[in-house]
């Protein structure tokens, strides 16, 4: 089950997604493609790591959440995604991100998502 919101990693590209709920999953027709990678990762608000279907015949027709794969993201490897996220974007000072939980960085991340 994934704790919304959640981001997701794509393998070889530092911008991360935000998704706020179940509803902006189901509806966004662009995250729904056939086109997820083996390493592409959701990781929810609670630090659970979700790894994509490998046939996406299901996630087309009936919206299929990412499976869960039983890990969690350390905290310091997620502050580096989110350090590399707004380093992408091109936003002042990432270097200097630090957190407590996942949750604050996933946060952090749908802020820049909705600026």
């Amino acid at each position: 089950m994934v704790i919304w919101p959640a981001i997701i990693k794509l393998t070889d590209d530092d911008e991360l997604l935000y998704i706020a709920d179940l509803a902006q999953w189901h509806s966004d027709d662009d995250l729904h493609f056939i086109g997820y990678q083996q390493l592409d990762m959701l990781i929810d608000s609670a630090g659970a790591i979700h790894h994509f279907p490998n046939s996406c015949s299901k996630c087309d027709s009936e919206r299929s959440l990412p499976n869960p794969t039983g890990e969690s993201i350390e905290l310091a490897r997620a502050i580096n995604l989110v350090k590399a996220h707004f380093s992408s974007v091109g936003a002042c000072c990432a270097a200097k991100i630090t957190a407590r939980s996942v949750a604050d960085l996933v946060d952090w991340v749908g802020l820049d998502s909705n600026a």
